[in-house]
C-alpha cells in the first residue's frame, strides 16, 4: 500500500515539475550517490561503492544526452565537456577507490547545479 502511494506521489512530482527543476533534481541525485560512494569506500563495501558510482554515471550520461547543442551553443558544448570529464574522473575514482577524485566531481556538479537553481529562481521571480 505504501509503495503504491509513494509511486503515485513521485509520478505526480515528476509530471508537475519543470524540465529545469528536473535538471536540478538530477544534479542533486548524482551528488547524493557520490556521497554514498564515499561512505562505501570508507566502509570497504566495494560492491555498493561501484553501484553508487554507476548510478551517478547514469545520471551524468542522462544530463549529457539531454543537451541541445543547436540551441545551447557554447554552453551546451562546455557542459558536454564537463560531463565527459566527470565521467572519466569517476571511472578513475572507482578503480583507485579515491575519495578526493569523487569530491572533485561533487564540487563541479554542485557548482553547475546551483547555477541552474539560481537561473530557475530568477526566472520564477520575473515570471
Amino acid at each position: 500500500m505504501y509503495s503504491t502511494a509513494a509511486r503515485a506521489y513521485f509520478n505526480t512530482k515528476v509530471t508537475t515539475t519543470s524540465q529545469e527543476e528536473i535538471v536540478v533534481m538530477l544534479y542533486e541525485a548524482a551528488i547524493k550517490f557520490l556521497e554514498q560512494a564515499k561512505v562505501m569506500i570508507e566502509e570497504k563495501d566495494y560492491q555498493e561503492k561501484g553501484n553508487s558510482i554507476s548510478k551517478a554515471l547514469d545520471i551524468i550520461a542522462e544530463l549529457d544526452g539531454s543537451l541541445n547543442t543547436e540551441k545551447g551553443g557554447e554552453v551546451a558544448q562546455n557542459l558536454h565537456a564537463m560531463y565527459m570529464f566527470c565521467q572519466s574522473r569517476l571511472l578513475m575514482a572507482n578503480l583507485k577507490m579515491d575519495i578526493a577524485i569523487i569530491d572533485e566531481v561533487i564540487q563541479m556538479l554542485k557548482s553547475v547545479g546551483s547555477a541552474f537553481a539560481e537561473v530557475i529562481k530568477k526566472q520564477k521571480g520575473n515570471g
